[in-house]
């Protein structure tokens, strides 16, 4: 059962990440704004934010979740460059760390890597 709640936990946030992503990406059609700098910073801050929350209390999910978000994180880095590709680019060390099973202290080094860099959009917009 908890299990199960988790899982719906997670496409719940997976189907807010993806509608978010959708909105401000300009899917919204021709008559929604195109997002400032500052909407794009906290909703990439946000999922980050949310991704790290998640590895940390279920750590056997995260490589998982990961993949999920980095789908977001591609879309961020083609579509609006700069600082979004660093993010995207420490995204995809720690997906090779997850990968190669690496230890839980690289893991964690690496979840806090991720962590300055959502932190840093922000802190630039």
């Amino acid at each position: 059962m908890k299990s199960r709640i988790a899982s719906v936990k997670r496409l719940v946030c997976c189907a807010a990440l993806m509608l978010l992503t959708t909105t401000l990406t300009g899917c919204g059609g021709p008559s929604a704004p195109p997002p400032s700098e500052t909407q794009k910073s906290e909703v990439a801050q946000k999922s980050i934010e949310a991704f790290i929350a998640s590895a940390t209390k279920n750590p056997k999910g995260a490589a998982q979740e990961l993949s999920i978000l980095m789908e977001s994180l591609e879309a961020y880095a083609s579509q609006y460059q700069g600082p979004y590709i660093e993010l995207r680019d420490a995204a995809k060390e720690l997906q090779s760390l997850y990968q190669s099973s690496a230890s839980k202290d690289k893991i964690q080094a690496q979840l806090d890597v991720l962590k300055q860099k959502a932190a840093a959009l922000s802190a630039g917009s």
